[in-house]
Parts: structure tokens; C-alpha cells; sequence
């Protein structure tokens, strides 16, 4: 008996480890499958991120090419080079003539604006960035997703830019750091380089400016006369600590509660710093307070001793860039880049 109840319990033994291998099995299945879907899943969303950056990119540069050129040609050759700068599913957006298009933008009752491709005045281009059977580069392949009968993925992006107004407040550090290493001429260049830039363009642009060290002060209201503000930084020099949050605040005072601040004109302040912020309010609250009042904050850090940490995060909260230079040459660039970005607005 005892022999017949050994038998029965090792068959019993036999059977569970059976079908726990069984149960591995299956499970190491749906592992396998659930792995293959979430590779796959995450390729087609960094795919639409890239795609949407891309398609952004050409928008922007197809409408500041068109106004600075003044020709529909320039503006189309330039998205076609700046999708091709930015990859996606790890080769650069090929964008044929048809998928740029130009028209007029149209605002509207609530701030908004429309794209109007009959128009007859052309401020505004209309890029699709697709990744599709018919596009240039063809649909994105995926990993695993074949093994259960999709081949691919084809997404596809729309951006629209358009060219616009502005009152701007440049607000630039001339704490004593950037008395080091010949930073404070650079940024008299770049601050030259700037202005330059908003004279090239056909819109009008008002600007003003405001300087920060431990206290900020306003020394130039909204003007549109860019030898004003010139002449008035000219009689600047470094000295002092860094009260960034205080410089912000001046100026967003400076294009909201001025007399000649325009109601239809968008606002944007350039804020630029070569180190860390050690006075006063922290420029988060007044980054917070500037996209409460829909006023775009851009920030430029300048040398390695910058808090970019902070800046970006400043640039974040108000739906702004920012932009670091580590020497002289860079943070003129950076002003550049920063000036003919500003002709630009993403309408859709």
C-alpha cells in the first residue's frame, strides 16, 4: 500500500511540475508580446515627437525665410533644408514643393488666428510632415508589430507659422561677472546684432529695455527707434550681484503697463544672465505671472557658470526657448536666433 500511495504521489508531483512549466510558458508568451508592443508603442511616440518637431522647424523657417527674403522660393527651400535637419525615425523629413504652402493668417475675435491659403497677402506658410506609403522617406517600419500583421506605422504632422508684431523687453544681465573675459562687449554685440535683426524686418517692433545687477532698472520704454537703445546700454558697466527675478519684473512692467504697449501686438521678453540668481524674488514667480498675461519669456545663458537649470525652466513656465552660449561668438548667434525666431508664430 504504501508502495501504490508512493507511485500516486509522484505521478501527482509529476503533473503539477507539468503544468507549471505549462504556465511558464504562457507567461513568457505574454511577456514576449507585451515587450514587442510596448518597443513598438514607444518607436511610434517618439516617432510623432520627432515628426512634430520637424514639421514645427520647417514652418518657422519657411515663413522667416519668406519675409526676410521676400519670396515664396526662399521660403520653400527653406524647409525643405531644416526638415531635413531634424530626424525623424532616425532619418531627416523629406518635404516635397506640394507639402509647403503659402497663404495670409487671419486673426481672429479671440486672439486666434486662421490660415487662408487664397489670400493675397502672404505672411503665413502651412507645412505637412508625414510619414506615410506616399510621402518621400515612406512609413515608419516597426519591430515587432509584423510578427502580428501591421507592417508599419504612417503618421503625419501639420504646423502653421505666420509672421507678427511685437513689443519686446530685453532684459540683460550687467551684474559684475560680465565685467570677466571680455563677456560684457559680447553682449554689447550681440545686443547690436539683435537690433539689427528686428530693423531687417517688415513688421514693427517695439522694444524696451531694461538692465539688472542687485536692483533693475528701466532704461528705455517701448520704442521702435533701435539707435535709442543702442545709446542707452552704451552707458552701462558691470558691477554688482544678480537679481534676475527683479530684471524680469521690470521688464513685463515694461510691455504691459507702458503707454505705447499695443493691444494687438504680442509681447515677448528676452532675458539674459551669465550667472546665478542671489538677490530678490526667484524669476519662476514672475515667469508664472508673465504666461498668466500671455507673454512669452525666452532666456539666454551665457559662460559655464550660468544656472541654464533655472533658465529653462524660467523659458518653460512662459512657453519660451532658451538658448546657452558658452563664449563671446555663441551668445551673439544666440541673439541672432532668438531675434528671427521672434517673426514667428505657430498658429496650428
Amino acid at each position: 500500500m504504501n508502495t501504490n500511495f508512493q507511485k500516486c504521489n509522484q505521478r501527482g508531483r509529476g503533473d503539477r511540475r507539468g503544468a507549471m512549466l505549462v504556465m511558464i510558458a504562457v507567461v513568457f508568451v505574454i511577456l514576449f508580446i507585451s515587450a514587442a508592443f510596448a518597443i513598438d508603442i514607444a518607436r511610434m511616440h517618439v516617432t510623432r515627437s520627432e515628426l512634430r518637431t520637424a514639421t514645427d522647424a520647417a514652418a518657422k523657417a519657411a515663413v522667416e525665410a519668406l519675409g526676410r527674403e521676400q519670396s515664396i522660393a526662399a521660403g520653400t527651400a527653406a524647409a525643405v533644408e531644416i526638415a531635413r535637419r531634424n530626424v525623424v525615425a532616425g532619418k531627416g523629413l523629406g518635404l516635397r514643393e506640394s507639402d509647403i504652402e503659402f497663404g495670409g493668417s487671419v486673426a481672429q475675435p479671440d486672439g486666434s488666428f486662421t490660415f487662408d491659403p487664397d489670400s493675397s497677402f502672404v505672411n503665413a506658410a502651412r507645412v505637412i510632415g508625414s510619414r506615410t506609403s506616399g510621402s518621400l522617406d515612406g512609413s515608419v517600419n516597426l519591430f515587432f508589430a509584423p510578427i502580428f500583421g501591421v507592417e508599419n506605422f504612417q503618421p503625419s504632422q501639420v504646423a502653421t507659422a505666420t509672421r507678427t508684431d511685437r513689443d519686446i523687453a530685453l532684459v540683460l544681465d550687467v551684474s559684475g561677472s560680465m565685467s570677466k573675459k571680455g563677456r560684457f562687449a559680447a553682449l554689447r554685440n550681440g545686443l547690436n546684432v539683435f537690433l539689427q535683426e528686428l530693423d531687417s524686418t517688415s513688421q514693427q517692433e517695439f522694444v524696451s529695455l531694461t538692465a539688472y545687477s542687485t536692483e533693475s532698472r528701466k532704461l528705455q520704454e517701448l520704442t521702435d527707434d533701435m539707435n535709442q537703445v543702442r545709446d542707452k546700454f552704451s552707458r552701462q558697466r558691470p558691477g554688482g550681484f544678480t537679481a534676475i527675478g527683479r530684471g524680469l519684473g521690470t521688464g513685463l512692467d515694461s510691455i504691459t503697463n507702458d503707454p505705447r504697449s499695443r493691444p494687438f501686438a504680442l509681447k515677448s521678453i528676452i532675458v539674459m544672465t551669465d550667472g546665478n540668481q542671489n538677490r530678490g524674488v526667484n524669476p519662476t514667480v514672475i515667469a508664472r505671472q508673465c504666461a498668466n498675461q500671455d507673454v512669452t519669456v525666452h532666456t539666454i545663458t551665457f559662460s559655464d557658470g550660468a544656472n541654464q537649470r533655472l533658465m529653462r525652466e524660467v523659458a518653460n513656465l512662459a512657453s519660451g526657448q532658451h538658448l546657452h552660449a558658452r563664449n563671446n561668438q555663441q551668445l551673439v548667434d544666440a541673439f541672432r536666433e532668438i531675434a528671427r525666431q521672434l517673426q514667428v508664430l505657430l498658429i496650428e
